[in-house]
């Protein structure tokens, strides 16, 4: 059902329910009774109507997101966050989510850069809850200074939110220096971030210490239990539910998942 279907479908069924009530205690109840129901409900029906307003008012003011949404329409929508954010000013946590998600699904990293450059100006605390997200283009451009830069300060921070896929980015850029923090990865708890540092640590096999090995293994087997069959991939929907940068990654990830299950047939 269409958004503006449900939306006018929502409100006529709310005032209808208002009318039924109404009516209905004028001829159910005798007058007193009535009288005395009014005065013990007219503060709830009040408080009622002000929700439903304020619900409705949000939904008129976000009338366009939601038509975009539907639509699909993603460079438009892309255009309406935009203007959102760096003219009139909403540059707040959730506008700047969607806008990398929608920027994502375009492949327009520019956009992300230049909301990345703009929160820095102008609200640098939004990096300790989506600096990893705005982070994407650095990672794909695969430019390991680069990435080295960038996550690493949201790797030592730890306030920052999903702060593991910063530690695994910067372990990646530093190669072999890496491998003791992509090791430390292995005992979490998201399994795109455990394969992806098994799959880098597999290249660097011969440069194991001995516990290292080991627990690279433990992990391998646990990792084929878990990731088995049809619950396997419901365990990485919801880590790809969690956080876009296992979206991106997904490909890796499917990847590396397959090599470990064929390795184990």
């Amino acid at each position: 059902m269409r958004f503006k279907s449900i939306f006018w479908l929502f409100n006529i069924v709310v005032l209808l329910a208002l009318i039924l009530i109404s009516t209905a205690s004028f001829f159910i109840l005798e007058r007193n009774s009535a009288t005395l129901f009014w005065g013990n409900m007219w503060l709830l029906l009040l408080m009622f109507v002000l929700m439903i307003g304020a619900l409705d008012f949000y939904f008129i003011r976000n009338w366009r997101l939601f038509s975009y949404l539907e639509q699909e329409d993603w460079p438009a929508l892309l255009a309406w966050l935009e203007e959102r954010l760096y003219i009139k000013g909403k540059l707040n946590r959730p506008y700047a989510n969607l806008l990398i998600n929608t920027a994502l699904s375009v492949s327009n990293l520019d956009a992300v850069k230049k909301l990345e450059m703009e929160i820095r100006q102008r609200k640098p605390e939004l990096l300790k809850s989506i600096g990893v997200s705005l982070g994407i283009p650095v990672l794909l451009e695969q430019n390991w200074r680069a990435i080295t830069d960038y996550f690493g300060p949201l790797a030592d921070d730890p306030k920052t939110r999903r702060r593991d896929w910063a530690l695994w980015c910067r372990a990646l850029a530093a190669g072999e220096k890496g491998i003791e923090e992509l090791t430390e990865l292995l005992k979490g708890k998201d399994p795109s971030i455990q394969l992806l540092s098994v799959q880098v640590l597999d290249q660097y096999a011969d440069k194991l210490s001995e516990d290292q090995s080991e627990k690279l293994q433990e992990i391998k087997s646990s990792l084929k239990v878990s990731l088995k069959g049809s619950a396997g991939e419901r365990v990485l929907q919801r880590s790809r539910e969690d956080h876009l940068m296992a979206v991106v990654l997904s490909s890796r990830v499917n990847e590396t998942r397959k090599e470990l299950m064929a390795f184990s047939e």
